[in-house]
């Protein structure tokens, strides 16, 4: 586990540009993690097993020049140790194709590198297929100097199976390594987009200060709550509430503690309405509460028990100590009526109620 831990360590560090995307960095890390103990093993089995010293130079010179780059990730740019990389892997796996044969599949290596350059962010397309056709190019040159059945290897020896089935498992290894770092990518793409639609939601759908649904979401809910007393026929009620005396509380402490009242309440109203319905911010003052399932004696105790808990609440706002009442007016939902005319009618009883001395639920 040290060890693991010590590799996975090497390869999610940083970039030390602050501007910088740093999936490209791990992409390229975990890659060259794998290709050079590869390289290290292959070019110490080549001369063990009595291929020559040509491939073994070339594995040397191929370490030599990842282990740089990889290097390279810590105190270059991602787009500059990308190309590093592309070129002398092209390169390298070209000289590796020639001195080994086509059937010996160094060559696939080269379709990795176009799976990391279209991963990277920070290219557009334009530069991503020059350097496309750039490798496509390549892979045509290397197939040009290396005859198809020319080989080092002896089919059917020791050596023969263990270079060419050694290059199916990496080559598997790294396409699966790429393809998990596309799938991380657009997993995280997507649950970013996901947070942000959430949030919009949320933006469009709650009052800012309060935290409370708006007036348009409050719509929405209420629609839903008519459909589902209507198919499992119970009543529900709606009910205006409004701040008595609100305007005093703003000229005489300031518009903060306006605030400060609209946001507590809003708390007090939410913990309140759980289990029983829900509440809105209607406006200015006014808030909204939808009682599902209570006709309007009903919705009147529980608004009542409302009232009486608000005016017993001491608010406290900068060492001072506020003291509000609130009135109601309820109505019972009817289909013949409709929402708009139930929620006219709600208002229309809490203006009585403001008229005939605050500080009460009318119904």
């Amino acid at each position: 586990m040290g060890l693991f831990h010590r590799l996975h360590e090497l390869i999610i560090k940083e970039s030390p540009f602050e501007d910088e995307a740093n999936g490209l960095l791990f992409l390229i890390r975990t890659v060259l993690i794998i290709w050079m103990p590869f390289y290290l093993i292959m070019g110490i089995y080549s001369l063990i097993s009595g291929l020559g010293m040509q491939p073994f130079i070339v594995f040397a010179a191929g370490l030599v020049i990842y282990g740089g780059v990889f290097a390279e990730t810590y105190t270059r740019r991602s787009k500059h140790c990308l190309y590093y990389l592309l070129i002398s892997a092209t390169i390298i796996t070209g000289l590796l194709t020639i001195v080994f044969g086509w059937r010996a599949s160094f060559q696939n290596f080269v379709y990795i590198n176009f799976l990391i350059l279209w991963y990277d962010p920070t290219s557009g397309s334009k530069k991503k297929a020059i350097s496309s056709i750039f490798m496509a190019i390549s892979m045509c040159v290397i197939s040009f100097f290396t005859p198809f059945g020319q080989t080092i290897l002896t089919p059917g020896t020791v050596p023969h199976y263990v270079v060419v089935y050694s290059n199916i498992i990496l080559f598997s290894i790294c396409l699966s390594i790429v393809a998990y770092y596309f799938c991380n990518q657009y997993i995280e793409s997507e649950h970013k987009l996901r947070e942000y639609n959430s949030k919009l939601k949320q933006i469009a759908e709650t009052d800012p200060l309060t935290k409370l649904m708006n007036r348009r979401s409050a719509e929405k809910e209420i629609q839903e709550v008519v459909k589902e007393s209507t198919s499992l026929k119970y009543m529900f009620c709606l009910a205006i509430g409004d701040i008595d005396f609100f305007k005093n509380v703003n000229d005489t402490y300031g518009h903060e503690a306006g605030d400060y009242i609209l946001q507590t309440l809003a708390e007090e109203f939410k913990n309140f309405m759980k289990a029983r319905g829900f509440v809105a911010r209607w406006g200015g003052e006014e808030f909204l509460f939808v009682l599902p399932r209570v006709n309007g004696d009903e919705a009147m105790a529980i608004l009542d028990e409302l009232r009486h808990q608000i005016k017993e609440k001491e608010f406290v706002y900068k060492d001072n100590t506020i003291k509000l009442t609130m009135t109601f007016g309820v109505e019972e939902f009817s289909k013949i009526t409709g929402v708009d005319k139930t929620i006219e009618e709600a208002d229309k009883k809490l203006y009585l109620g403001k008229q005939s001395g605050r500080d009460k639920v009318v119904f």
